[in-house]
């Protein structure tokens, strides 16, 4: 890659979003070396580093799917309430027990959901329709309907040697479901990559400084905080770096401090301004830019390159420091990156077709991102703006559904339009969705 010019020579690259991500995720890819086994109460969020098959099948035997009496299928053909059939019951079966009998012709055995199925039987008639052995030792099958029902075949959920789970599977709670499954107290997952996140800017205060905050002396830090848990919830090791001030000599001490992470974020220092010494730092450093500008808002002045650390290159993402742009900048570019190093096969959000509750302005050259609310109790899903939709702030953030994208040259989602959004991570709540057209499975 060529080194990049000078940094008051920097042309901005504009590259589209598609084009800005490709060359992101062309980056991308996990060490097949790097990966650690971990007990299974600390697999989620990461990554496997192996398929997995199973060892067992399961259910290892048909199994009763309610409560109710195993029965011969044609014992209780013709059953009615005017013309019961009446069964000898012969025995009980719980969940946990094993048949010691199989049913015989006019035969039947109480049997609980979840139990064995005996030998013999191929149907199980639910307590409903009986008269739940009015006469002790027998019961009256007052309905048919259950004739060659409610068993749940041995084997349909796998059968030893089945392949169940693929490499690069999220463990998600219900992967952590299937391994347990699979008899598994521990198993082998890509190792964690470690993001050193670094804001900058002289008005930044901590929480312990809030006091300038509310003296109107400063503004909060938010964006170290939130992108820590962005990184952990895209299954990555956060090392937040205290923030600095517009200070080159502080920024140097901070990029020396963050040179073991294997990824760096700095946010803030993204334009071209005389007081953004990040870059100025960086390139003092060695730093090879890839590219800097992406056709969007919020988010424009991204930037993305790698710094020289040894025999080693790290990559550095540079984000803008208005809190939805860095948001939104990390979402579309880093969130994916780093689920992509840590070996997950699934890296993208998915995106749903939603109708425009309202207008929702474009941005002539650009692909906007608005933060919506998702309204699930209609279909199509409707989505509104969470409020004011500057850069600058960031309680709409909290109320985040997903981000609509308009993207550049439509203009405008006028009200009733189609409009597609990315879904965030605390997801919508009501009835399920359809799935936008073309859009990529999360």
């Amino acid at each position: 890659m060529p080194s990049a010019p000078d940094f008051e020579d920097r042309v901005a690259d504009w590259l589209s979003v598609e084009e800005a991500t490709a060359r992101v995720l062309d980056t991308a890819g996990p060490d097949r070396g790097e990966s650690e086994r971990v007990l299974l109460s600390d697999a989620l969020g990461r990554a496997l580093a192996e398929d997995l098959h199973a060892t067992a099948t399961l259910p290892p035997w048909d199994n009763s799917a309610m409560d109710g009496y195993a029965v011969r299928g044609s014992d209780v053909a013709g059953a009615s309430r005017d013309h019961p059939v009446v069964l000898r019951v012969v025995g009980l079966l719980r969940a946990g027990d094993l048949p010691s009998s199989p049913v015989a012709a006019g035969e039947a055995i109480r049997i609980m959901t979840g139990a064995p199925l005996p030998e013999g039987a191929d149907s199980v008639v639910r307590r409903e329709d009986t008269d739940g052995e009015g006469e002790v030792g027998r019961v009256r099958i007052l309905d048919d309907r259950d004739a060659g029902r409610n068993v749940r075949p041995g084997g349909q959920d796998m059968r030893a040697g089945d392949l169940v789970l693929e490499s690069g599977a999220t463990i998600d709670p219900g992967v952590v479901g299937v391994l347990a499954a699979l008899g598994r107290a521990d198993v082998l997952v890509h190792r964690r990559v470690s993001v050193a996140i670094l804001t900058t800017g002289d008005e930044l205060r901590p929480a312990d400084r809030y006091d300038d905050v509310r003296s109107g002396a400063g503004i909060p830090d938010s964006n170290g905080p939130m992108l820590a848990a962005a990184v952990r919830a895209a299954g990555a090791t956060p090392v937040v770096l205290d923030s600095v001030p517009d200070d080159r000599g502080a920024v140097v001490d901070a990029l020396e401090c963050a040179k073991e992470a294997g990824v760096l974020v700095t946010v803030g220092g993204a334009s071209m301004g005389e007081a953004d010494v990040v870059k100025r730092a960086l390139e003092d450093a060695g730093l090879a830019l890839d590219f800097w500008r992406v056709r969007m808002r919020p988010g424009s002045p991204f930037s993305f390159g790698y710094l020289p650390r040894g025999e080693r290159r790290q990559v550095v993402f540079g984000l803008p420091g208005n809190p939805a742009s860095a948001f939104v900048t990390f979402e579309l570019f880093v969130r994916p990156f780093l689920l992509r190093v840590g070996g997950h096969r699934r890296v993208a959000r998915r995106a749903i077709a939603c109708r425009a509750g309202e207008d929702l302005k474009g941005a002539e050259g650009l692909t906007l991102f608005t933060r919506v609310v998702i309204d699930t109790s209609v279909s199509p899903p409707t989505v509104r703006a969470t409020g004011p939709q500057s850069s600058g702030l960031v309680s709409g953030l909290a109320h985040a559904d997903g981000l609509a994208m308009i993207p550049e040259g439509r203009g405008s989602a006028p009200e009733g339009s189609t409009v597609d959004v990315i879904l965030l991570g605390h997801g919508t709540s009501g009835p399920p969705v359809p799935p936008a057209r073309g859009a990529p499975a999360a």
